[in-house]
């Protein structure tokens, strides 16, 4: 889901002489922490409360941590360049590349390299694409080069939203084109996951209805 915008509520209390900041809190702010804001309001409160040295340096080192800390789950806009092939693309952020793999998946691409019997795996594949080239350019077909895409980079790759708020790791999972990284454990994306490759196992999809199970996968979800 696409994130709400809103104000950060920035709080001091002192307790047993220190001034301790007890509350950075929102039920509604944007995913994008804006650490310029943040200092100011800081700022603000501390006027109110003069600290020592030792209160000047606590504040002032969660200031820095805020800075430092890489902000996971920051859902923005990247105009997609490239597409390699179902797999692997790029999107373009703020005039810097930024390689997109699907997370949380498996796609038949990268099942060639780790396959239980690679020869046979990649013969399966192979088969598989020539009897269904759309599905080889899923990708190229589903995506647009040059249009912008909401996206988001977690541990286990990059979410992009591709049709709304269905992802393209959820897409290739219901057109059977991926299985699910067994790697992957994430509470807020483990369910969608399953969902999406139960339709597909449903309508015997993509790999479902082929031998590629056998000779690639060698443990599923």
């Amino acid at each position: 889901m696409l994130p709400h915008s809103g104000k950060a509520s920035i709080k001091f209390r002192r307790h047993n002489g220190l001034i301790v900041l007890y509350n950075v809190a929102n039920t509604d702010v944007t995913l994008s922490f804006k650490v310029k804001s943040f200092l100011k309001v800081v700022k603000k409160r501390v006027k109110k409360y003069p600290m020592s040295k030792n209160e000047t340096f606590f504040v002032r080192l969660f200031g820095l941590l805020i800075c430092m800390v890489p902000l996971y789950g920051e859902i923005t806009v990247g105009l997609l360049t490239s597409i390699e092939n179902n797999s692997k693309m790029k999107l373009l952020y703020k005039n810097i590349p930024v390689p997109c793999e699907p997370f949380g998946v498996i796609p038949l691409e990268k099942m060639i390299l780790s396959g239980v019997n690679p020869q046979e795996c990649k013969n399966a594949i192979d088969t598989y694409y020539k009897a269904h080239p759309r599905d080889k350019n899923f990708a190229r077909d589903y995506l647009h080069i040059q249009q912008s895409y909401h996206f988001e980079t977690i541990k286990g790759g990059c979410v992009l939203y591709a049709n709304g708020t269905e992802t393209y790791s959820e897409m290739l999972l219901r057109m059977g084109l991926a299985v699910i990284d067994p790697a992957f454990d994430n509470t807020e994306w483990n369910g969608k996951l399953k969902r999406s490759r139960q339709g597909a196992q449903m309508q015997k999809s993509g790999l479902y209805d082929t031998q590629i199970r056998a000779f690639c996968i060698k443990e599923e979800n």
